[in-house]
């Protein structure tokens, strides 16, 4: 209850919050994705969400062919000729990667690359090395 006797509804947790959101904006997703070792060890890091969306995706077209629902196309910056792949770090105020993320040397994101099968081999480390510079590629 607050300060006034009124009872609060239920926190949102950022990870559901984040979730929902890319689930309205027709990501399909997988939670708390793992990059494996390649040898014994434990998890080299992992992402809070990964999330896939193809270009012709459309919610309540067949039910609604004139008026389907609109996705943030700008504010997710997607493309309708492409697939956009979203990894996300989900946490509350300013973004704050981690080292597994950030450093190159480590070649995480080269790991979900390829476990994703987004790009053919020859084409991971460009699109690794873009990711590491400015976030998107």
């Amino acid at each position: 209850m607050d300060e006034q006797g009124v009872q609060a509804g239920p926190r949102l947790k950022p990870d559901k919050v984040a979730y929902w959101y890319f689930r309205l904006n027709g990501f399909l997703q997988i939670e708390n994705f793992v990059v494996h070792p390649g040898g014994r060890g434990g998890q080299r890091t992992d992402a809070d969400l990964l999330g896939v969306r193809f270009p012709h995706r459309a919610e309540f077209l067949i039910d609604h062919p004139n008026d389907p629902m609109m996705d943030d196309e700008d504010s997710l910056s997607l493309r309708r000729d492409l697939i956009d792949v979203v990894i996300a770090e989900i946490t509350r105020g300013p973004c704050k990667l981690n080292g597994p993320w950030t450093d190159p040397d480590k070649r995480n994101l080269h790991r979900v690359l390829a476990a994703l099968g987004c790009f053919r081999k020859e084409q991971i480390d460009r699109a690794a090395t873009a990711l590491y510079r400015c976030g998107h590629h």
